[in-house]
C-alpha cells in the first residue's frame, strides 16, 4: 500500500471510530483508559477531554509521553485479515478550548458539549510523533510525523 493510500485509510479510521485506548504511565507502569478522540485533518494532533480530578490527567501532566490505540475490529474471525489497528505515540499537553478546538471535538461528539466546556475538564492534545499501522494481521508500517 502506498503512503498516500495508507494516510487516507488512517484518516477514515480516525473519523469513523469514536473510542480509543489511551496509555499513560505512572511509576514505570502503563495505565489505560478509553477516550473519545478527534484527530486534526493533517493527523498531526489527536485531541481528547478528561476531568482534571483523575489519575489519567495527573499521569499525563507528570509524564507527558503517551500512546493511543485506535482500531476497527468487530470481534470476529474476519478481524484477523480485515481489521486495522493504529498506535499513535507522542507528547500530550493541556490546550486552551479555542473555537477551532471546540469545533473539531464537538463536530464528532456534539453530545459531549457540557463535558468539554466544564471548568473541571481539560482539553488534551497529543502531538503525534509516529503512527504504527497494523493491517491484514501481519502488515505493519510506521509513519513518522516529524
Amino acid at each position: 500500500m502506498q503512503k498516500s493510500d495508507l494516510m487516507e485509510s488512517l484518516k477514515s479510521l480516525m473519523k469513523e471510530q469514536k473510542l480509543a485506548v489511551l496509555a499513560s504511565f505512572h511509576d514505570n507502569e502503563p495505565y489505560t483508559n478509553l477516550v473519545g478522540f478527534a484527530a486534526s485533518d493533517d493527523l498531526k494532533y489527536i485531541f481528547f477531554v478528561t476531568p482534571v480530578a483523575t489519575r489519567k490527567y495527573s499521569y499525563l501532566i507528570t509524564f507527558r509521553k503517551a500512546s493511543i490505540m485506535i482500531d476497527n475490529r468487530s470481534n470476529n474471525e474476519y478481524d484477523f485479515k480485515d481489521a486495522m489497528a493504529v498506535n499513535a505515540t507522542g507528547n500530550v499537553m493541556v490546550v486552551e478550548k479555542t473555537d477551532d478546538h471546540k469545533a473539531l471535538y464537538l463536530g464528532k461528539y456534539p453530545y459531549l458539549h457540557d463535558f468539554l466546556l466544564s471548568p473541571s475538564s481539560a482539553l488534551m492534545k497529543m502531538e503525534v510523533r509516529s503512527y504504527i499501522v497494523a493491517s491484514r494481521f501481519q502488515n505493519v508500517v510506521e509513519i513518522d510525523m516529524a
